[in-house]
């Protein structure tokens, strides 16, 4: 009996001594809004936690959500300082599944939404604690755990879903209990007006710190605030406010120390930049692109960034613009007001943390969306409401620009020339926010780049370095070396045409240029020596192609005179005249001709290879071809098969680059004409882009280069029929396949060429074509094949320079030679005929000079017919000439079914044409 007395005269004390709780004394420490199966759903909860220094007395306390409270709390009810309270809905489903917790049940407790809702705790008038929880915060099926009594109450990142096996710690430390030890840091400064700033922190703060106004400082020239105010309703904003306004438009910098989170954690030192004011609007060139990074480097990348610079001396607000590149949509710089001030810089950046890292202390912008630039080539477009500020367009192979930045040489220059732009020489590899390591201000005029003599030869095409000023471009301001300037005409950016007053002969002249002014007002004179050789070539036809029943479409080599191409006076088709001319111009200089439509009446002869003749063709130099002619067809072409058509000529190594290759084909036949149109030409036996798309007749023992390119084909051989291919398939210089077939895929020639086929004493066989010694002869036999002879490196559209008749074969069994002697000297091979007995043997070839001893193996083992040609290019086993004289020739046949032997003998002579 005495030691209850006591013992109530314990609790009486402590009640005694025990206050109510002050607002976040006592907080929400764990709810249970969603109890997990298969306890009941009115088995909610939830736990409380005294996070003070002091016992507090509960009585009173009324828990309440959105939709209204429960009865309060009898008291009393003591809860020391790190003790925990349980309050719940059902104590009979409570005590079920957490036995032998303490729990007090609650009258009214509210039913807690899963939706949503929000916990309060409240005595009387006072609001003690509230946790607006969501679903996304976690609790379902468990209960909702608090991480950090300290830490906010009504932050997701402060809570989450239990890890307990019973789905719940009431009465216990949570599961989640994660002592807060990080110190908080600014998110953002703004400028609400010019004597009023708020601060917004990452975290709540202790008011105590954070309303010290020795914590904050305003540079340039405002100091101290006033005043600084936690705001009640966001513990995590402070309002700060100023003795001094700012004065004006600009960027400035609030540095704050010594401020602390309700943990107690205390922020480092922290600068942080803030704007005031309204930016200027810009006008085009304001604002320009500086440097940027498109090709990040594999090491100490700073991930994708591009740098503006104010050239003027207004400032603007980068939150005003936007970027983008070639495909995405144009978006804005920044969500916060940031001043570029004049001369000064502006850094965007893909990554900050990337930046920081390989440019620590450069100011940087970090854009909400960033459009990715492209390494092979992109554009970059800064605008201001809609308008383009600055623009270019970049391509890794002109710009240059891999793994370093790129920087504008001159503010003043073009942003969109590659001339105006280096790669940085900074070991860092750009330069961002400072001066470019390429600073090149452009102080000179322009000068004399290139001069092309045109077609007419009356007119120069003059190139510059840069862009000229229209107005110092006058015919007075060039010279040519005595000759007349009749005018000057500004025709792009950097290029003039000069019209001279007379035809430029051939010979080395010297132009000037006087007082030419570019952009930026620079003025210069400049001369350049011009090496001119005139146009001797008179023009030709390249291709006449039947259209329809009447016409046909003339294409000339190069453009011509319209005088001379247009009398129809000019043209005769085998004897017929034309009734009319009408001339063209396809993918020629503009206001030249280079094709003519001539129609006949009445239609041309059906199915006939007919000739067309052109007199008194005159090019634009003036050269004249008193006729030129074309095999023209009109109808049903013929058919090819095998054999019909051969590969004869082959340039896979030009002298002009791979836009000068061109393969030849020969209509082998002697009264079949065919269409090269719709068959294909092409590296690989399974392509299907026909040779062109128009008709392309070719004649009995007519030849037509198809080439690559027809202007660069022109440059060796101007006057050789050709035809540009749809798509020409690339040669490899290392050998290739090449293969014509029909619009079905039936093949009807193919070779696989080697450059070892070239003539062994050429020590460099560029611009040199194999030719076809015998279209009569296997395609991939390297006997006939070899170097063409021709000056100019190839013969397309003639006869080959080393091209040999097999002459007819032997009436009965035994060789034949043609020719007879023959000359390997000039390229000439003879052709080795044979007739055998057996209709299927393996034959093999050998040749002996005149003294017995074994010089060529021609043929090892060879499946061969009855009949056959070989040829000998007068080389022996290791490709080198041999001497003039008779040579035996030995031919061993074994009959693949009988097992028979038959040999044939014969001598050819070797010799020197004299």
């Amino acid at each position: 009996m005495r030691y209850l007395l006591l013992l109530g005269l314990l609790l009486v004390s402590a009640s005694a001594f025990a206050q109510t709780p002050a607002s976040g004394e006592v907080v929400v420490n764990e709810i249970a809004y969603d109890p997990p199966s298969p306890q009941a759903s009115t088995n909610e909860w939830i736990e409380v936690v005294n996070r003070g220094e002091r016992a507090v007395d509960l009585a009173g306390l009324i828990i309440g959500d959105n939709s209204g409270g429960s009865q309060p709390i009898a008291g009393p009810l003591v809860l020391q300082p790190g003790e925990f309270a349980v309050f719940v809905r059902n104590e009979t489903e409570f005590a079920t599944a957490y036995p032998g917790v303490a729990f007090t049940a609650v009258e009214g407790f509210p039913s807690l939404n899963n939706t949503g809702d929000t916990v309060t705790l409240t005595v009387g008038a006072a609001e003690i604690d509230a946790v607006p929880y969501e679903p996304s915060w976690g609790g379902t099926d468990a209960s909702l755990e608090r991480r950090d009594p300290d830490g906010p109450s009504a932050d997701a990142s402060n809570w989450t879903t239990t890890t307990a096996p019973l789905a719940g710690t009431p009465g216990e430390q949570n599961t989640a209990f994660e002592v807060d030890t990080v110190p908080p840091t600014v998110a953002m400064v703004e400028a609400e007006s010019a004597t009023l700033v708020t601060v917004t922190f990452s975290e709540p703060l202790d008011a105590a710190s954070a309303e010290q106004v020795a914590n904050y400082s305003i540079a340039p020239g405002i100091g101290q605030p006033a005043s600084a105010e936690v705001m009640d309703d966001d513990a995590a904003l402070v309002r700060l406010t100023l003795a001094e306004p700012l004065p004006g438009l600009g960027t400035y910098t609030l540095s704050v120390s010594g401020v602390q989170d309700r943990a107690g954690n205390t922020m480092a030192p922290a600068e942080v930049l803030f704007a005031f004011g309204e930016g200027a609007e810009p006008q085009p060139g304001d604002l320009v692109l500086n440097e940027f990074l498109y090709d990040e480097p594999s090491a100490g990348n700073p991930g994708e960034f591009v740098e503006l610079f104010n050239r003027t001396d207004e400032t603007f607000d980068l939150a005003d613009f936007t970027l983008s590149d070639s495909r995405g949509a144009p978006a804005p710089l920044s969500s916060a007001s940031v001043f570029v001030e004049p001369d000064g810089y502006a850094v965007l950046v893909e990554d900050g943390e990337l930046f920081a890292a390989v440019f620590p202390g450069v100011p940087f912008v970090e854009p909400d969306v960033w459009n990715a630039l492209n390494n092979g080539e992109d554009a970059i477009v800064l605008q201001y409401d809609g308008v383009t500020i600055d623009s270019l367009f970049y391509t890794s192979g002109e710009w240059d620009g891999e793994d370093v930045s790129l920087e504008r040489r001159d503010p003043r220059g073009a942003s969109a020339s590659p001339a105006n732009w280096a790669e940085t020489t900074d070991a860092r590899g750009g330069t961002p926010g400072a001066l470019n390591s390429r600073y090149e201000p452009d102080v000179t005029g322009p000068q004399l780049a290139a001069v092309t003599v045109e077609a007419s030869e009356t007119t120069l095409l003059v190139s510059f370095d840069e862009p000229v000023v229209a107005s110092s471009i006058t015919a007075g301001a060039f010279s040519l070396s005595g000759e007349t300037v009749t005018d000057a005409e500004v025709v792009a950016a950097d290029q003039v045409r000069l019209t001279l007053g007379a035809r430029l002969a051939s010979g080395t002249y010297t132009l000037s240029a006087t007082d030419i002014e570019d952009a930026l007002g620079n003025v210069a004179s400049s001369t350049l020596e011009v090496e001119f050789a005139g146009d001797e070539t008179a023009p030709g036809i390249s291709s006449a192609t039947a259209v329809g029943d009447r016409f046909i479409r003339v294409v000339f080599t190069e453009p011509v005179r319209p005088e001379s191409a247009s009398d129809p006076t000019n043209y005769d088709l085998d004897g017929l005249a034309p009734s009319s001319v009408l001339l063209r111009s396809v993918d020629a200089p503009d206001g030249t001709f280079n094709v003519a439509d001539v129609g006949f009446e009445p239609d041309p002869p059906q199915r006939e290879a007919l000739t067309l003749h052109v007199h008194n063709l005159t090019d634009l130099a003036g050269n004249v071809r008193e006729e030129a002619t074309a095999i023209v067809f009109f109808g049903e072409p013929d058919t090819p098969t095998p054999g019909d058509l051969a590969i004869n000529e082959i340039l896979f190594d030009p002298a002009t680059g791979a836009d000068g290759e061109y393969v030849e084909i020969l209509n082998t036949t002697a009264d079949s004409i065919f269409d090269l149109a719709p068959l294909v030409l092409d590296d690989d036996p399974a392509g299907t882009t026909a040779i062109a798309s128009a008709p392309v007749v070719l004649g009995p023992g007519q030849a037509l280069a198809i080439v690559a390119d027809l202007t660069t084909f022109r440059l060796t051989f101007p006057d050789a029929p050709a035809l540009e291919a749809a798509s020409f398939p690339g040669l490899g210089n290392s050998g290739d396949l090449v293969v014509l077939a029909d619009a079905m895929g039936a093949v009807l020639d193919s070779v696989r060429y080697d450059p070892e086929w070239h003539r062994v004493e050429l020590d460099d066989a560029t611009g040199v074509a194999l030719e076809r010694r015998s279209p009569a002869v296997g395609a991939n036999d390297a006997n006939n094949w070899s170097s063409s002879l021709a000056p100019s490196g190839g013969t397309p559209g003639a006869p080959n320079s080393i091209a040999t008749d097999a002459g007819p074969p032997p009436s009965d069994a035994g060789l034949s030679f043609s020719p007879d002697p023959f000359d390997a000297g000039t390229g000439q091979g003879t052709t080795i005929s044979y007739v055998l007995d057996a209709p299927a043997s393996l034959a093999r070839v050998r040749i002996f000079d005149g003294a017995g001893r074994l010089v060529r193996e021609l043929e090892a083992a060879r499946l061969s017919a009855s009949t056959g040609t070989l040829l000998w290019d007068g080389r022996d086993d290791r490709g080198e000439r041999l001497r003039i004289g008779p040579y035996v020739v030995l031919l061993e046949a074994v009959d693949t079914e009988g097992g028979t032997t038959e040999a044939y003998k014969g001598v050819v002579v070797l010799a020197r044409q004299l």
